[in-house]
């Protein structure tokens, strides 16, 4: 699903504390023709939800202070319609089904194919356009 007719641009917030996962994020995503805004925290992340309107939250498990799992609970109290992926180093089961439990579209283990995680976001801005089915 890399074809750009059947893609519709949305707003992404990647929140990731590792600077090169952020910057490839950005390139693929601003090539793709979405609206990315990086934050390398958290808190920031949070921050950016309260006061934007984001289609889409990517972020890491394993950030500084506040983990990722935490930012997926506290992003679905502020925008409960937003999607969400979370990415991983260290996948886990356990992980994955907290995950679920907070309602993620994708859970993706850490090095991913640029490709994988474009269709990702791709599929997740899509199901949560207006007229798509939940």
């Amino acid at each position: 699903m890399t074809q750009a007719a059947q893609r519709i641009p949305g707003r992404i917030l990647v929140i990731d504390d590792d600077r090169s996962a952020r910057m490839l994020l950005e390139r693929v995503l601003v090539r793709a023709g979405h609206q990315v805004t990086l934050v390398d925290n958290a808190e920031q992340g949070l921050a950016a939800i309260g006061s934007g309107s984001f289609d889409l939250l990517i972020t890491d498990k394993n950030l500084p202070g506040t983990d990722g799992l935490e930012v997926l609970r506290r992003a679905r109290e502020k925008q409960p319609k937003m999607r969400a992926i979370l990415v991983t180093g260290f996948p886990t089961a356990e992980t994955k089904s907290h995950a679920e439990d907070l309602g993620v579209f994708g859970y993706v283990a850490k090095p991913f194919g640029v490709h994988d995680i474009l269709d990702i976001c791709d599929a997740a801005i899509r199901a949560g356009a207006p007229g798509a089915t939940p």
